[in-house]
């Protein structure tokens, strides 16, 4: 008996140690590949619609920001190729900046979101490059378009992006995308945001800056041991695919990013109307430091067709159902009125990337963005309007605005026209609820 106790013991204790050096020979080897190949086991590839490139950072003024001078490779499923993404000192996309402005350079900002990031296109076929090139063409000075975009961003946090570090690059013309997503990031970035009495965001640091690890443990044990981190990575990852899907068919705007643009009066959508406040925000600032702006939209996959961006998991990973579609044109209606009372330019996207024939061709399949024909419609358009309605080195003989909207008026817009650009004294405008 006595014998047999002990043979127990001392195979129990030889199975713990195997098990431990089993466990201790992961984490190594776990440290080793992250070592070598600077990937972190825990990234979720399939997540196509934050950022593919990794190269977001917490920020302690706006949120997140990019990481300076920081060099990434993002697959490109659609063209089977590899996207190289270079950031500069400033931690924006594209190549290093002259601080101060160059004589005889005229400098467009472009900010928006991982839309507008883009991380599946090449410099080449970027939306910012071939606008730099139509620009360039009737111009007499140099044309800049800096890619201010960063993924996960809405305008409350691009207005402190610009605020904070965009206008010591001496901008001459702002221009600000409008996601459709940014309704959802503004939600949930914006119990974050450290307003003034009037409302404007003075500073929004990242969660992960903010929160203490007191009573999570995990994340200490997380941070200290990578075999648990790509552990709970793993177990977590279906059960974040079951609540997808479950968001994805439901019709709650709470649950839902998109289901307001279901509703045919989204100025009642309270975030809808919160989301949007950052963009007079930062219209009135540039018009202090007279600065033109001007406002740029365009329809996400799911606002076009229901075959646009179907690849598999993509839908369902930004919250939407494989087969749905909102063709509501409520939303830019009402975005085009907002503009109109803020005295801000407006262009409308859905003009060029609109349902009917191999609409899916404008974008990706594989991720929730442009695809290059995309990219060349819409900077063709910004191009073309900016041409007809901002004066610049593209223009230099025209120096009065043309107060008629540009020629391809969508039929359908109902009474909604383009903003004429007046100028208007500096004040914070939102849609009303009455849409009035």
């Amino acid at each position: 008996m006595f014998r047999a106790g002990l043979t127990f013991i001392r195979r129990f204790l030889f199975a713990a140690v195997l098990l431990v050096l089993l466990v201790c020979g992961a984490e190594v080897a776990v440290r080793v590949y992250e070592a070598s190949t600077g990937d972190s086991v825990c990234s979720q590839r399939d997540a196509v619609c934050s950022d593919p490139s990794q190269l977001t950072i917490p920020s302690w003024s706006f949120y997140q920001e990019l990481k300076p001078l920081a060099e990434a490779q993002v697959e490109c499923r659609d063209s089977n190729s590899l996207v190289e993404i270079k950031t500069n000192s400033l931690g924006l996309r594209g190549p290093e900046l002259a601080v101060p402005k160059p004589a005889k350079v005229y400098r467009i900002v472009i900010l928006g979101d991982e839309t507008l990031f883009a991380p599946e296109t090449p410099d080449g076929d970027h939306f910012c490059t071939i606008l730099q090139d139509r620009l360039q063409q009737t111009a007499n000075i140099n044309i800049e378009v800096v890619n201010a975009a960063i993924p996960g961003h809405c305008p409350l946090t691009e207005f402190l992006l610009f605020k904070q570090r965009i206008i010591g690059l001496q901008p001459d013309l702002v221009l600000l995308h409008f996601d459709w997503s940014d309704v959802a990031d503004d939600r949930q970035i914006r119990r974050l945001a450290h307003c003034n009495d009037a409302g404007v965001p003075l500073s929004c640091p990242h969660v992960k800056l903010t929160r203490t690890m007191k009573g999570a443990p995990h994340e200490i044990w997380r941070k200290q041991f990578r075999l648990f981190d790509w552990g709970l990575t793993a177990v977590s990852a279906e059960w974040k695919q079951k609540i997808a899907r479950q968001t994805a068919i439901s019709r709650e705007t709470d649950t839902n990013p998109y289901a307001f643009l279901r509703d045919e009066r989204p100025e009642r959508n309270l975030s809808f109307r919160r989301s949007v406040g950052p963009v007079a925000d930062l219209s009135g600032f540039c018009r202090s430091v007279n600065i033109p702006f001007a406002l740029l939209t365009s329809p996400k996959p799911w606002q076009v067709s229901e075959k646009c961006s179907r690849g598999q998991g993509v839908r369902v990973a930004a919250g939407v159902a494989q087969d749905a579609l909102y063709s509501n044109r409520a939303p830019f209606d009402v975005l085009a009125r907002f503009a109109d009372r803020a005295g801000i330019p407006f262009i409308d996207g859905s003009m060029v990337i609109t349902p009917g024939r191999d609409a899916e061709l404008n974008f990706l399949r594989f991720a929730p963005r442009w695809s290059v024909a995309g990219h060349l419609r819409l900077a063709e358009l910004t191009a073309r309007f900016l041409h007809e309605r901002i004066s610049g080195p593209w223009n230099p003989s025209s120096l009065q605005q043309n107060e008629q909207p540009i020629t391809e008026v969508r039929p359908a817009a109902t009474e909604i026209q383009q903003v004429g650009g007046q100028r208007i004294r500096p004040r914070r405008v939102l849609p009303d609820s009455d849409g009035q």
